[in-house]
C-alpha cells in the first residue's frame, strides 16, 4: 500500500507509522473531531484479487461491528472503521506504552510476574469467548501496554477477517493467517479452532516470558508449524531450573498437542495459574502503591496487593471481621423479604423537596410531629425529578458460589437502610446538571445504533451513556446524592433470597435489555421500560440496559476479607466497579452478582449509572 502519512482518512489525520506486518500497517493518527490520538490499522488490499477483495470487505464490515461491541478493560477498543481506496481500516485506542514484544521479550522474567501480567489477558480472552469470538493470533506483539504498564489485548478478529481459505496458505514469505511461533497445531493444520486454540497461544507467550525463548524455532514458517504438530515440548525447567513443578505442569497442559488434553476454558487455565501463584511462599512485605514512574515489575506486584493478605493469615482476618460485624449489628432488626412490591400512599414528611411517600402498612406514631417510619414501598423524589425507593436495613447474602472467583465466597453482611434511584439516570436529567454548569457533557453524543443520542429529545428518557466514574460521582453530588456502594447495589438488585436475576431465575427479552445469542434490542431502551423485570424493591433495569458505576474500588479478592457490616470496598485501587450488565451483555453478564471493572476515567456506549443516598 502506498505511503499515506500526511493524508486524511475521513476525520483522521495520519501522523506516523507505528508498525507494519504482512497483512496490515498501523499508523498513529489524530481524530480532528474528538481532539484525541488514535491508532489506525490499514489492511493491505493488494493481497486480494477483485472477487476475494469484495468478499473480504463484506466480512470486514460484519466483523468490525462485532468487535466494536467488545467492552473489557484489557481489550483495545475498536472505535470506528472505514475504507480508503479499497483498503479497509480499523480505528483503535492509541496506547503509547508499546507492546509486550518490545518491552520484556527476549529474556526470562520471574514466573510470578509473568503470571500476573497474563492473567488480565486471560480475562480478556474469557470475556471474548463468552461472546463467541476467538482471537486466533495471541502473541506478544498483540499485547499492548498502557503508560502505567496495564496489558491490553489487540487485534481481535483480524485473523478471521482475513481468513480466506481458498486463497491463503502459509508460505515461506510469511503471508498467512496467524503467527507460526504461537500457532496451535490444529490451526496450522487448517482445522476448526475454538477457545482451546487461544489457550495454546497464550501458553506459548507464558512459556516465552518464563524461559526467555520460544519453544519452537526453524528457518521457515512451515517448519515451525510442523514442530508444533510433531515435536515434544521442551520442558521449561531445563531452562529455568528453579521453576516450580506446578507451573511446569500448568504449561504442559495448556500446550498439549491435542485440544482435548488442554484446559477446556481459558478460565480454567487462569485458575490454575492463580492457584500456582497463591501457593508460593511470600516473605516480602507488601509493596507501596505505584506512582506514575513505577516500572512494570512494581506494577505487576501491586496488582496482587489484596492477594497477599491471604498468605498472611486470612483465617484470622475473617474471624476478626465476623466478630466485629456481629458486635456492630447489636440489636438492629433483620429485614423481612418482600414477596411483592407494595403500593404506597403519599404522606408528607416535610414541606420541602425531596418529597417522600410511605407504605401504608408501616407502623406510625400517634404523635403528628414524629417522623413516619421508612419501609419497603417508601418513595422519595430527588431534586432532579428522580424517584428513589427505600431499601430497609438488615442482612442479606452477597456473592455466588457458582459464579466467577471474584464473586466468592458468599457472605452475609448487614447494611443500614438507604435510598436508591428507581431507574438509571437519563439523558434529560443529566442535561440539567450540564446546564447548571456542574457536569460535563458525555464524551460522545451517539449510541450503538443512533447517530444523535444525547441532546436528541427523542431519547430524553433513555439512560445517559459515555460517562466515566468521575462524571457519575459529580452528578450524584450535584443532585444531593452519591453513588451506591457495591453491596447496596447488589442488595437492591436481588433482595434477600439470593436470586440470579432481579425478578427470579429465568431470563428473556421480556424482563431485560440484554444480548442473548441473538440481540434483544442492540442498543439502550427507555429507562424503566421493563416493569416485569423489577427487583424485590421495585427498582428497574438492574439487569441490562447499561452498566452502572458504583462507588467501590475493585479487588478480585475483596470478598475474602470484606467487612460484614456496611462494606465500602478497598481503600484504593486501579479500577472502579461496574454492575448490572448492559444491552450487549450475555445472560451471565446481567446476573445480580456479576462484577466488572474499568478505570474511573473510562467511558463507553454501554456505561451509565444511578445514584443512592442515606436517610438523615
Amino acid at each position: 500500500m502506498q505511503n499515506i502519512i500526511g493524508q486524511s482518512l475521513g476525520r483522521y489525520q495520519i501522523l506516523e507509522q507505528l508498525g507494519e506486518g504482512g497483512m496490515a500497517t498501523v499508523y498513529k493518527a489524530y481524530d480532528t473531531r474528538l481532539d484525541r490520538y488514535v491508532a489506525i490499522k490499514v489492511i493491505r488490499n493488494d493481497l486480494f484479487g477483485p472477487t476475494l477483495l469484495e468478499r473480504m470487505l463484506k466480512r470486514f464490515e460484519r466483523e468490525a461491528k462485532a468487535l466494536a461491541k467488545l467492552s473489557h478493560p484489557n481489550i483495545v477498543k475498536v472505535l470506528d472503521y472505514g475504507e480508503h481506496n479499497g483498503a479497509p481500516y480499523l480505528v483503535l485506542e492509541y496506547l503509547p506504552g508499546g507492546t509486550l514484544k518490545g518491552q520484556v521479550m527476549g529474556k526470562p522474567i520471574p514466573w510470578q510476574e509473568a503470571v500476573r501480567l497474563l492473567l488480565p489477558i486471560a480475562g480478556a480472552l474469557d470475556y471474548a469467548h463468552e461472546q463467541k469470538i476467538i482471537h486466533r493470533d495471541v502473541k506478544p506483539a498483540n499485547i499492548l501496554l498502557t503508560e502505567k504498564g496495564q496489558p491490553m489485548l489487540s487485534d481481535f478478529g483480524i485473523a478471521k477477517i482475513l481468513e480466506m481459505k481458498e486463497e491463503f496458505t502459509l508460505t515461506g514469505s510469511g503471508t498467512g493467517i496467524g503467527t507460526p511461533e504461537y500457532m496451535a497445531p490444529e490451526q496450522g493444520m487448517g482445522r476448526e479452532v475454538d477457545a482451546r486454540t487461544d489457550i495454546y497461544s497464550l501458553g506459548i507467550v507464558l512459556y516465552e516470558l518464563v524461559t526467555g525463548r520460544k519453544p519452537y524455532t526453524a528457518d521457515t514458517p512451515m517448519a515451525v508449524v510442523l514442530k508444533h504438530m510433531t515435536d515434544p515440548l521442551p520442558r521449561p525447567r531445563q531452562y529455568i531450573a528453579d521453576l516450580p513443578d506446578i507451573v511446569e505442569r500448568v504449561l504442559l497442559k495448556a500446550l498439549a498437542k491435542d485440544p482435548q488434553d488442554r484446559y477446556s476454558k481459558i478460565s480454567e487455565f487462569a485458575d490454575a495459574l492463580e492457584n500456582a501463584d497463591q501457593s508460593r511462599n511470600i516473605a516480602d512485605n507488601q509493596p507501596n502503591a505505584p506512582t506514575s514512574s513505577t516500572n512494570l515489575t512494581q506494577l505487576l506486584q501491586q496488582k496482587n496487593l489484596n492477594r497477599l493478605w491471604l498468605a498472611f493469615g486470612v483465617v484470622g482476618i475473617v474471624f476478626t471481621g465476623v466478630l466485629i460485624g456481629w458486635l456492630a449489628r447489636g440489636d438492629k432488626t433483620t429485614e423481612v423479604p418482600p414477596t411483592t412490591t407494595p403500593s404506597s400512599t403519599s404522606i408528607p414528611i416535610n414541606t420541602t423537596t425531596p418529597s417522600v411517600t410511605i407504605n401504608p402498612t408501616a407502623t406510625r406514631t400517634p404523635f403528628p410531629t414524629a417522623t413516619p417510619k421508612l419501609d419497603i414501598g417508601s418513595t422519595m423524589t430527588g431534586n432532579d425529578g428522580m424517584t428513589l425507593l427505600y431499601v430497609p436495613a438488615g442482612e442479606f447474602t452477597m456473592g455466588s458460589e457458582t459464579g466467577k472467583d471474584e464473586e466468592k465466597p458468599i457472605h452475609t453482611i448487614y447494611l443500614d437502610g438507604f435510598w436508591i434511584d428507581q431507574t438509571e439516570v437519563t439523558n434529560q436529567q443529566y442535561a440539567l446538571c450540564v446546564t447548571a454548569g456542574q457536569c460535563t457533557s458525555p464524551i460522545e453524543t451517539d449510541s450503538s445504533l443512533r447517530s444523535i443520542y444525547y441532546g436528541n429529545s427523542e431519547f430524553d428518557d433513555y439512560p445517559v451513556i459515555y460517562v466515566n466514574w468521575n462524571m457519575a460521582k459529580t452528578y450524584c453530588e450535584w443532585a444531593g446524592r452519591r453513588l451506591p456502594t457495591e453491596a447496596e447495589w447488589e442488595k437492591a438488585a436481588r433482595g434477600m433470597d439470593e436470586r440470579t436475576y432481579p425478578w427470579g431465575e429465568d431470563i428473556s427479552c421480556n424482563e431485560a435489555n440484554y444480548d442473548p445469542k441473538d440481540s434483544c434490542f442492540g442498543d439502550t431502551t427507555i429507562a424503566g421500560n421493563f416493569t416485569s423485570g423489577e427487583s424485590p424493591y421495585g427498582v428497574y433495569d438492574m439487569a441490562g440496559n447499561v452498566w452502572e458505576w458504583v462507588s467501590d474500588w475493585y479487588s478480585e479478592t475483596y470478598y475474602q476479607d470484606s467487612p460484614l457490616s456496611n462494606p465500602l470496598g478497598p481503600d484504593s485501587g486501579q479500577y472502579r466497579v461496574l454492575r448490572g450488565g448492559s444491552f450487549d451483555s450475555s445472560t451471565s453478564g446481567v446476573r445480580t452478582t456479576n462484577r466488572y471493572r474499568y478505570e474511573p476515567t473510562y467511558t463507553l456506549l454501554s456505561i451509565g449509572f444511578r445514584c443512592a443516598s442515606s436517610p438523615p
